[in-house]
């Protein structure tokens, strides 16, 4: 007997991101609390104030 087990992944809305400027124009946005850490880096885009992430891609 084989047993099929489906793992949906969970997300988590973040907001009130840190900003970083980096070479070449671009911004860095973290955002990060005691569990989770999420990066998102931008040329052009304005970055968002809250943000859903799956947890799966959390860097911690």
């Amino acid at each position: 007997m084989s047993l099929a087990f489906n793992a949906a992944a969970s997300q988590i809305t973040m907001s009130n991101p840190d900003e970083q400027e980096l070479k070449g124009g671009k911004l860095l946005y973290t955002y990060e609390n005691s569990i989770y850490l999420f990066t998102l880096v931008t040329r052009s885009q304005p970055c968002p104030y809250s943000k859903t992430f799956d947890t799966s891609d959390n860097e911690k």
